[in-house]
């Protein structure tokens, strides 16, 4: 394998879609833990658990599961309608997760209005590739951008301390993400358009709707 095809498979599993709310409340948590009622990261490593297992652990093993059942060709889903059943077991599941979020008093409704964000993003991608495919991981790359935007406007003190020993401590703000994740999400299009996977026009279309949704979530999720 190619060493720029390599980086591309590694960059498409570090960032994978299903994987954003998972790092959003990582970052969170050790920001600003406050925000949910506890003093350390560790502290909520129950509910990192249970965001990992319902938004990534278990649609990436309904997609592995459909593979092996062969209704699908592989994990890359190139053929579009081969993209329906993973789509639909994603947002049941990002439903659920969602309507416990918005129901739970211990999480701050920023987080899950970032949840619903990502849970919407999953239906109008579902809806879109009804007509033609679109790069899930555009939209999941560019909506973190979007969450960070909207947590350094809610939260502009919050950042991270990385002790780095006689390098001294290391400040992470929310601001930095923001900047970090624009890199990050012009390094995942990048590698889906070096894998073949997506053509530019699709990469483009998921930054657009990647961007919108979070946003978009915020006023609605007012009104659940």
């Amino acid at each position: 394998m190619l060493p720029r095809h390599f980086l591309a498979h590694a960059v498409s599993v570090i960032f994978h879609p299903l994987s954003v709310l998972t790092y959003t409340l990582v970052f969170l948590l050790s920001a600003n833990p406050y925000v949910f009622g506890v003093s350390r990261m560790t502290e909520k490593m129950d509910l990192i658990l249970i965001v990992f297992s319902t938004t990534f652990l278990l649609p990436a093993l309904a997609t592995f599961l459909m593979v092996r059942l062969q209704l699908a060709d592989d994990l890359q889903l190139q053929e579009r309608m081969q993209r329906v059943g993973p789509y639909i077991a994603a947002g049941v599941l990002y439903s659920w997760m969602t309507k416990n979020l918005l129901e739970n008093t211990d999480i701050p409704p920023i987080f899950a209005a970032i949840s619903l964000g990502c849970t919407l993003s999953i239906f109008v991608a579902f809806v879109v590739n009804v007509q033609f495919k679109i790069s899930l991981h555009a939209i999941g790359s560019a909506g973190m951008t979007a969450i960070f935007i909207i947590l350094h406007l809610h939260y502009p003190y919050a950042r991270i301390s990385l002790n780095l020993a006689e390098l001294g401590t290391l400040q992470i703000s929310l601001l930095t993400m923001v900047f970090i994740s624009v890199i990050i999400a012009g390094a995942t299009g990048t590698s889906r358009l070096i894998l073949g996977v997506h053509r530019p026009w699709e990469v483009y279309w998921g930054y657009v709707l990647g961007m919108i949704m979070p946003f978009l979530a915020l006023p609605i999720a007012k009104f659940l």
